[in-house]
């Protein structure tokens, strides 16, 4: 019998697209979100699991996808839900006797200042603003729980998760390039390891499936790099728009940290921080081999392709009016 699957954030970018791969396959889903739909999707804060602990009764695998993907929150607020959340879901996970729970972490749990090819042995650093703290951290409660507890716990660190409805990957830099506030640090020369989110989606599938997983962390991103002038360059093509800017990494910092504590200041949130320029600083790339040999992926969909079709997807939202 198929095991029932619990996805956390199922209304999010990548929730969704694990709602829908699984459901393709013929697995028993229970999506949980902080809103439910009412029919494929239950109301249920991460917080509290035990205020919809019925569900987790009902699933052996839970796939935690919540998250806060952002810069411009505040610390407490980044903690509170990616750590101390993680923490009460998965010893809620533990008491409901749970399989197993993947967890969805970031290839930024290595840091902004790795360098080369980085595989899964390679130590995490704390180099990055909130969003890089916390995701080490609720890793850290993930594997705490599986040394205590003995729960089957797996982690995949997803490369920079792009295709249509992704917020920081299209959604937010076709903000930015419109209101002429798009800059790239490192003369724009530094690496992004795309991964289309079909791909990624099967990725954590094989994830919560595979025995050889058990344990184990894996990155999901592309083979090799695509430097952030070359990705961005998509999204200026879209928006018959020269560019991007590309400055030196110092100069770029300043006029984001400005920019930011200057909206900030009057109560406009934006992303454009100094952290997010640093994420943009990266000369590192991933190596996959170790879901190719334990997990039998690799991505299929390449960046032209998925990019086409998050063109495609932002011309139907009217984003590029």
């Amino acid at each position: 019998m198929t095991e029932a699957v619990l996805i956390t954030g199922a209304n999010g970018f990548i929730g969704k697209a694990l709602v829908r791969h699984f459901r393709e396959q013929g697995v028993t889903v229970i999506g949980v979100d902080l809103q439910g739909d009412g029919e494929q999707v239950f109301a249920g804060d991460i917080a509290d699991p035990e205020s919809w602990g019925q569900l987790l009764d009902q699933a052996q695998v839970v796939v935690h996808t919540a998250a806060l993907v952002t810069n411009a929150m505040p610390d407490e607020d980044m903690w509170r839900v990616n750590v101390l959340a993680t923490r009460n879901l998965i010893a809620a996970a533990v008491r409901h006797g749970v399989r197993r729970f993947v967890h969805v972490s970031s290839i930024v749990a290595y840091g902004n200042a790795a360098v080369g090819e980085v595989d899964e042995e390679y130590p995490v650093h704390a180099h990055g603003g909130s969003y890089v703290r916390t995701k080490l951290a609720a890793e850290h409660v993930v594997l705490a729980a599986h040394a205590q507890h003995g729960i089957d716990v797996v982690i995949v660190r997803p490369g920079d998760v792009y295709g249509p409805g992704s917020r920081p990957w299209v959604v937010v830099p076709l903000e930015m390039i419109k209101r002429r506030q798009f800059l790239l640090p490192a003369n724009g020369a530094a690496y992004l390891r795309p991964v289309y989110i079909d791909d990624l989606a099967r990725g954590i599938v094989l994830a919560s499936r595979s025995e050889k997983a058990s344990g184990q962390i894996f990155n999901l991103a592309s083979e090799g790099h695509v430097t952030t002038k070359t990705f961005f360059g998509y999204h200026h093509r879209w928006l018959n728009r020269s560019g991007p800017i590309c400055l030196p990494t110092g100069v770029a910092w300043a006029v984001a940290e400005l920019t930011f504590r200057l909206q900030r200041w009057f109560g406009v949130r934006s992303e454009g921080s100094g952290a997010s320029v640093l994420r943009l600083t990266s000369k590192a790339w991933f190596s996959i081999g170790k879901a190719a040999a334990l997990l039998g992926w690799r991505p299929e969909v390449a960046l032209d392709e998925g990019m086409r079709r998050a063109e495609a997807w932002a011309r139907e939202q009217g984003l590029l009016e």
